[in-house]
């Protein structure tokens, strides 16, 4: 029988020697990288709980290239070439275990945004976009995009008539209501939505529940031990666990779920009877024979999904557009969307203003909304389809590629990269727009891109065009925020001037 001090030594030897193999031996060991990331995922862990993920990736790539090794069996890519085979058309590259937390344990159930194959995932958009994010239903949800638009103008009015002339405001915080409020509305429509839902009782710490949800299941797929131990039944009870004001009603997360699941399971008459179109109403008018049918379980759960993914990121976009128009640089650009919406905005659609539109792809370009990638695994037959590489990568192999580190990169937008110049979407004929149209990958690419894009471009759109209808937009300090799945911005500082 072994001693213990033998057992410790062979133990250690062990450890060395496969530390010897990740960092020499293994196929990915010609990519370089952290030393760190060789052997363990926890520099991946770490980074990501920085918060400055994207920023320490930026700085590798332009240390060691389109390819860097992000751990044992991890590469980022920051060429093209390299994003459009990921996330393209490619069926062999998959979600892979990363995406567990979005899957039932057991049955291995999940959304479209977890589906692991492409046979899946096009099972699921079927079913998903076809009854209810088809170009033709997401114009019946303008109406709720353009009242929500309403309320945020109401409650920005409200911090001026508090003042007397120009008023400054953190619009964080205000932005967020909004396009959690409208997301929601969009989704659930009134049943769960008679009022703003970030006014009820229920929605008291929602936002941060719904922002710690997204940092920390994300955070904890980085570490397979860590995914699989906040998966197990007491840490799914402790994570899941209600939360309850002084009058004993349910608040955050929980509360919206439960409110949720009785018009989704119980009482789906509710939505039915609405005269109001949503998301959930849509799914529920699918009739039993038809193969678009989902269960009420699978409905609560595709529109549960959209709930977590939508709000944050277009929170994101919109505080960053509106803090680069209220730039130095940017205020010159409020007058001229004034001017391409014509005198009477609200009879126009701001989607179809190309200064707007301009002003809001770069905008997103510079700031991504969603600042970490998006992982894949190399499956049987997706060996080499990435291009340019040295040699076959591994089946498990886990590729990914930034659509910050895209938007940032040189040899993708020139020399002038960092300067934030909407008139880069203006200059030139079709031709050379459509070329920069390929080159925007902020909402992703291929059959897997965001399904939610026209929406959240009206959403910001509106925005945009209520405010700068009414105020003269500057920016006050510094935009401040963090990025985990989506930047999540704390501060920026907005002075408003009324117009005459």
């Amino acid at each position: 029988m072994l001693s213990l001090s033998t057992a410790c030594q062979v133990l250690l030897i062990g450890v060395l020697a496969r530390c010897i193999y990740l960092r020499y031996f293994h196929p990915l060991s010609r990519y370089p990288g952290p030393f760190l990331a060789s052997f363990t995922n926890l520099w991946n862990f770490y980074t990501y709980l920085t918060g400055e993920s994207h920023l320490v990736e930026q700085r590798l790539h332009e240390k060691y290239g389109h390819v860097i090794r992000t751990g044992p069996d991890s590469l980022a890519f920051s060429n093209l070439s390299a994003f459009d085979a990921i996330y393209g058309y490619n069926r062999s590259l998959e979600k892979g275990d990363f995406y567990a937390f979005g899957r039932d344990a057991v049955t291995e159930a999940g959304s479209i945004f977890s589906a692991r194959t492409d046979a899946i995932h096009r099972e699921h958009r079927r079913k998903v976009v076809g009854p209810a994010l088809g170009a033709g239903k997401t114009a019946t949800y303008e109406p709720i995009i353009s009242k929500n638009v309403i309320t945020l103008l109401s409650r920005l009015t409200e911090a001026q008539n508090s003042v007397k002339g120009a008023f400054a405001i953190d619009i964080a915080g205000l932005i967020h209501r909004f396009t959690f409020d409208t997301v929601v509305e969009i989704i659930y429509g009134e049943p769960v939505c008679p009022q703003p839902y970030t006014d009820t009782r229920g929605a008291r710490d929602v936002l941060t529940g719904f922002r710690d949800l997204s940092k920390y299941a994300w955070g904890a797929a980085l570490l397979p031990w860590f995914g699989w131990l906040m998966s197990t039944r007491p840490m799914v009870y402790l994570s899941r666990r209600p939360t309850y004001d002084s009058d004993g009603h349910l608040t955050s997360i929980a509360a919206l779920a439960a409110a949720t699941r009785d018009v989704a399971l119980a009482h789906p008459e509710k939505a039915l009877e609405s005269t109001q179109p949503s998301i959930l109403k849509s799914y529920l008018q699918v009739p039993d024979s038809d193969t678009k049918h989902m269960s009420p379980d699978q409905i609560w759960r595709e529109c549960f999904n959209l709930t977590f993914a939508g709000p944050g990121s277009t929170a994101a976009a919109l505080t960053s557009t509106l803090y680069e128009l209220g730039s130095p640089h940017g205020r010159e650009w409020q007058a001229r969307i004034r001017a391409d919406l014509g005198p009477d905005a609200s009879t126009t659609s701001p989607t179809s203003s190309p200064v707007l539109m301009a002003v809001i792809k770069e905008t997103m370009r510079l700031h991504a909304p969603f600042p970490t990638a998006f992982p894949r695994c190399i499956a049987p037959g997706a060996e080499t389809a990435i291009p340019d590489l040295p040699a076959p990568l591994p089946v498990g192999t886990v590729v990914a590629a930034n659509t910050y580190i895209i938007g940032h990169s040189r040899e993708v937008w020139g020399a002038d990269v960092e300067a934030w110049k909407p008139e880069r979407w203006l200059q030139g004929g079709e031709s050379e727009r459509k070329k920069l149209d390929d080159k925007f990958v902020v909402f992703s690419k291929g059959p897997r891109g965001c399904i939610g894009r026209d929406i959240a471009l009206s959403m910001v759109a509106k925005a945009v065009a209520g405010m700068l209808g009414k105020w003269d937009i500057s920016a006050e300090g510094a935009l401040r925020g963090k990025g985990f799945l989506e930047m999540q911005y704390v501060e920026c500082g907005l002075r408003f001037e009324g117009r005459t």
